[in-house]
């Protein structure tokens, strides 16, 4: 299947620990946030799904996989929650969307409790170098409304999954979704890397990140992804 994922960057735990991704655009290792509008009022690149969201893998047998926005809650680099960089007033943000590729796949995840994401259905299977990976999107179904550099979203997502390792260290890619204006921008981390891949050619390669001063808003749900020990 196409790239539909993007992994993100997490913590290096490789235990049952839960570890941190950071979900901001730029290439930059941890805790980053994508850009705000530039001073000129000129976006500085086409907006992107950014923030922080933390995941939790398993242990050496058997665990369960974890998936949580945190609302309102805070991490070593700032505070949970996830964004659109760049917008403005009037800008259209549509098919705002996240897909996971895990290895090995859970026997099954938890319906959504979330009051605008949708549940995490199972649409395919990605290789990676560690193998086939079986793919789970989430949508953003809830009502955008657009604002001034960056556009904070619900990020109240929280989903379980059964999971049976064996002694195999479990593998995460994350691809996050979002097309404003028309402009679809993806890109994928993997977790317990900062590696950074764009999934299309219009998403920047790397982006400078913004000053905390500088964002739109300061609310809990600015920032996408982390877990306990973010990396």
């Amino acid at each position: 299947m196409s790239d539909i994922l993007r992994a993100e960057k997490q913590e290096p735990s490789r235990r049952a620990v839960a570890s941190v991704v950071a979900w901001a655009l730029p290439t930059i290792a941890v805790a980053v946030s994508a850009p705000a509008r530039a001073s000129s009022g000129v976006p500085a690149q086409p907006a992107g799904l950014n923030g922080w969201i933390l995941f939790k893998m398993p242990g050496d047998s058997t665990g369960a996989y974890r998936v949580e926005g945190r609302p309102g809650e805070t991490h070593q680099y700032g505070s949970y929650g996830l964004w659109v960089t760049n917008t403005t007033r009037r800008s259209v943000i549509t098919d705002t969307r996240i897909i996971l590729h895990y290895l090995p796949v859970p026997s099954s995840w938890s319906p959504s409790t979330s009051s605008a994401w949708s549940d995490l259905n199972q649409i395919g299977t990605h290789d990676f170098p560690e193998g086939r990976h079986e793919s789970y999107e989430m949508t953003y179904l809830s009502t955008i409304v657009p604002t001034e550099g960056v556009t904070n979203l619900v990020s109240d997502m929280v989903f379980t999954g059964d999971v049976r390792v064996d002694g195999t260290e479990p593998s995460l890619y994350v691809d996050r979704y979002v097309t404003v204006d028309g402009v679809e921008l993806a890109f994928r981390r993997k977790y317990g890397t900062n590696v950074y891949t764009p999934l299309n050619g219009n998403t920047p390669p790397s982006t400078p990140n913004t000053p905390r001063n500088r964002r739109a808003f300061t609310a809990p749900d600015e920032e996408l992804e982390s877990d306990a020990t973010p990396a």
